[in-house]
C-alpha cells in the first residue's frame, strides 16, 4: 500500500492519496482547484472516498469527474447541506464492505452519522473519529457521544496495532492512542 497525503483547505484536513489493490483512492479531498491536482497528478483516482460528510472533508470530491464519489448512507444529508445541487455521489457504502480487496469499511457514526474508518494492511484512516491525544467533535447536528463511545470502543479493541492516518494533525498509532489518548484509557474505566 501506497500513502500520501497533502493538508488542505480552511481547517487543515488531511487528505489522502492511497493506492492499494490496483485501484487509485483518494480519501477526504478537502476542496478542489491546483493544489489537489498537483497531489494527485495526471492520473486521476479511481475512487474518491469520503470518512463523513462535513464541507471540509468534501469540497474536493467532484474534482475528478471520472472518479466513482463514495459515502455513507447516513452522510449524504451533511453533503447535500454543504453543497446543495452538487452533482451526484458513485453510491452510498456500509459496514463490512471491501473498497478493495483487503481494505473495508468500518461504520464508525458518533462525530456524524454516518462516519468510517478504512482499515486494511495495519492501517486506519480514521477520519474525524480518532486524533493523536484527542477525538472529534460530537456537538455538530448529527453527533452523538454515545455513539462515539461505542465506535472509539469498537475501533480501540481492533487486534494488533496500527498506524493512525486522522483527518486533522498529525499520524499517530492505535497502541500509543490505547496507551496514551485520555478518551481511550478511559472507554476501559
Amino acid at each position: 500500500m501506497k500513502v500520501r497525503s497533502i493538508c488542505l483547505g480552511p481547517l487543515s484536513t488531511n487528505s489522502y492519496l492511497v493506492e492499494f489493490g490496483g485501484k487509485r483512492i483518494l480519501i477526504d479531498p478537502a476542496e478542489g482547484g491546483d493544489p489537489l491536482r498537483r497531489f494527485v497528478g495526471e492520473e486521476a483516482p479511481d475512487v474518491v472516498l469520503n470518512t463523513h460528510g462535513h464541507f471540509d472533508h468534501t469540497g474536493g470530491d467532484w474534482e475528478f469527474p471520472g472518479a466513482e464519489i463514495l459515502i455513507h448512507a447516513a452522510d449524504v444529508p451533511l453533503l447535500d447541506q454543504a453543497y446543495p445541487g452538487h452533482p451526484p455521489i458513485g453510491r452510498t457504502i456500509a459496514d463490512g464492505e471491501e473498497i478493495a480487496p483487503g481494505l473495508k469499511v468500518i461504520h464508525t457514526p458518533g462525530h456524524s452519522p454516518g462516519s468510517i474508518v478504512l482499515c486494511g494492511e495495519g492501517v486506519l484512516f480514521v477520519g474525524d473519529l480518532l486524533f493523536a491525544g484527542s477525538i472529534g467533535r460530537t456537538d455538530f447536528p448529527g453527533g452523538s457521544e454515545e455513539d462515539m463511545r461505542r465506535s472509539l470502543l469498537r475501533v480501540s479493541s481492533l487486534p494488533g496495532d496500527y498506524l493512525i492516518y486522522p483527518g486533522h494533525g498529525p499520524a499517530t498509532t492505535l497502541e500509543r492512542e490505547r496507551r496514551e489518548n485520555p478518551f481511550l484509557v478511559n472507554l476501559r474505566g
